[in-house]
Protein backbone atom coordinates (compact mmCIF):
# COMPACT_ATOMS: atom_id res chain seq x y z
CA UNK A 1 0.00 0.00 0.00
CA UNK A 2 2.93 2.61 0.48
CA UNK A 3 4.30 2.10 -2.37
CA UNK A 4 1.58 2.66 -4.33
CA UNK A 5 0.72 5.53 -2.43
CA UNK A 6 3.97 6.81 -3.43
CA UNK A 7 4.08 6.11 -6.43
CA UNK A 8 0.97 8.36 -6.65
CA UNK A 9 2.67 11.55 -4.86
CA UNK A 10 5.89 10.75 -6.73
CA UNK A 11 5.70 8.79 -9.77
CA UNK A 12 6.37 4.93 -10.56
CA UNK A 13 10.31 5.56 -11.41
CA UNK A 14 10.43 7.57 -8.25
CA UNK A 15 9.81 4.69 -6.12
CA UNK A 16 13.34 1.93 -5.53
CA UNK A 17 12.73 -1.52 -3.84
CA UNK A 18 14.93 -3.56 -1.73
CA UNK A 19 17.34 -0.68 -1.03
CA UNK A 20 19.89 -2.58 1.16
CA UNK A 21 21.17 -0.75 4.34
CA UNK A 22 23.50 -1.45 7.07
CA UNK A 23 21.20 0.41 9.83
CA UNK A 24 19.77 -2.22 12.39
CA UNK A 25 16.46 -1.36 14.53
CA UNK A 26 13.88 -2.77 16.83
CA UNK A 27 11.04 -2.12 14.59
CA UNK A 28 10.53 -6.35 13.76
CA UNK A 29 9.43 -6.38 17.40
CA UNK A 30 6.78 -3.84 16.84
CA UNK A 31 5.47 -5.54 13.28
CA UNK A 32 5.00 -8.79 15.04
CA UNK A 33 1.64 -6.88 16.90
CA UNK A 34 1.02 -4.69 14.17
CA UNK A 35 0.86 -4.08 10.55
CA UNK A 36 3.69 -1.43 9.63
CA UNK A 37 6.34 -0.82 6.95
CA UNK A 38 9.61 1.36 6.37
CA UNK A 39 9.95 4.09 4.15
CA UNK A 40 12.48 6.02 3.06
CA UNK A 41 12.12 9.62 1.98
CA UNK A 42 14.60 10.89 -0.27
CA UNK A 43 15.96 14.11 1.16
CA UNK A 44 19.13 14.98 -1.46
CA UNK A 45 19.23 17.73 -3.28
CA UNK A 46 22.69 18.17 -5.35
CA UNK A 47 21.82 21.75 -6.73
CA UNK A 48 21.41 23.03 -2.91
CA UNK A 49 24.91 21.26 -1.83
CA UNK A 50 22.71 19.07 0.55
CA UNK A 51 24.47 15.80 -0.13
CA UNK A 52 26.71 14.73 2.89
CA UNK A 53 25.83 11.20 4.60
CA UNK A 54 23.49 11.13 7.70
CA UNK A 55 26.68 10.53 10.09
CA UNK A 56 28.23 13.94 9.05
CA UNK A 57 28.59 16.80 10.63
CA UNK A 58 27.60 18.49 7.09
CA UNK A 59 24.62 16.46 6.52
CA UNK A 60 21.61 18.76 6.08
CA UNK A 61 17.80 17.67 4.31
CA UNK A 62 15.78 19.58 1.87
CA UNK A 63 13.38 20.07 3.87
CA UNK A 64 10.75 20.82 0.94
CA UNK A 65 11.12 17.35 0.48
CA UNK A 66 8.84 16.49 3.64
CA UNK A 67 5.92 17.67 1.97
CA UNK A 68 5.81 14.41 -0.32
CA UNK A 69 6.73 12.51 3.06
CA UNK A 70 3.77 13.85 4.82
CA UNK A 71 1.51 13.55 1.24
CA UNK A 72 2.34 9.58 1.05
CA UNK A 73 1.58 8.96 5.08
CA UNK A 74 -1.56 10.94 5.00
CA UNK A 75 -2.90 8.89 1.55
CA UNK A 76 -1.59 5.24 3.74
CA UNK A 77 -3.34 6.40 6.61
CA UNK A 78 -6.30 7.31 4.98
CA UNK A 79 -6.21 4.12 2.64
CA UNK A 80 -5.72 2.04 5.61
CA UNK A 81 -8.36 2.98 7.50
CA UNK A 82 -10.98 3.01 4.70
CA UNK A 83 -10.33 -0.80 4.55
CA UNK A 84 -12.11 -0.86 8.10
Amino acid sequence: MVAVCAAEVVGDDNVVFDERTMGGEDMSYFLERVPGCFFFLGTRNQSRGLVHPHHSPRFDIDESAMELGVEVMTRVARRYLNQS
